[in-house]
């Protein structure tokens, strides 16, 4: 298991050696995000500002997507066609993500809490 954009790239750039199919559960969707911030101390906050339009614009979110990460505004861009034939092609069906479900910060910590005492009874390695 990784995440599906970890898998998209992988699997365009092995082309097949070895195949790699990227599957969606039906149940059970998890995002995660990516935190963006402008410094208080950018030197130019006003095009820090707009660099951050731009990335949620529909052109910047299309760049994200086109490298297999799917945007904070994908299931928008999708439910409006607004996403190119050839990069949708590439990528597992808009549907699969519609119920995708963004834990809180407490339930990611309280799952690595989970994963941290059962991993070696579990896995059988010891990670630390």
């Amino acid at each position: 298991m990784r995440w599906d954009y970890n898998a998209l790239a992988d699997k365009e750039a092995l082309a097949g050696n070895p195949e790699i199919e990227v599957v969606i559960p039906k149940t059970g969707v998890i995002a995660g995000v990516y935190i963006q911030a402008i410094s208080a101390y950018a030197p130019h906050p006003n095009a820090a500002k707009l660099w951050m339009e731009f990335l949620y614009s529909d052109e910047g979110q299309l760049i994200w997507l086109k490298g297999g990460c799917h945007p904070i505004r994908y299931n928008d861009l999708a439910s409006r066609n607004a996403i190119p034939e050839e990069i949708s092609a590439k990528l597992p069906p808009a549907e699969a993500y519609a119920k995708a479900v963004f834990p809180s910060i407490d339930q990611i910590n309280n799952a690595k809490a989970v994963i941290a005492e059962k991993w070696m009874g579990v896995v059988g390695a010891d990670v630390k």
